[in-house]
């Protein structure tokens, strides 16, 4: 997988569905420590996100794992 270096001072504002927030979470592909909630609405849906995405059902076992 290759990395992209941003410098921090390089930043933009993107709205995105939530299916997809759920998907970069849980593919690893984004942290939630990258996120940052811009209003209200946006915290709300992050965080109900990231309790609801907690843990998912592994389809190989059917066992539930935490993200990381």
């Amino acid at each position: 997988m290759a990395f992209i270096t941003v410098n921090n001072a390089d930043k933009v504002q993107v709205e995105i569905s939530s299916n997809l927030l759920t998907c970069l979470l849980n593919s690893g592909l984004l942290h939630c420590g990258d996120c940052k909630c811009l209003n209200a609405n946006a915290k709300a849906v992050i965080w109900h996100n990231l309790l609801a995405n907690s843990t998912y059902i592994d389809g190989s076992d059917g066992d539930k794992k935490l993200c990381a």
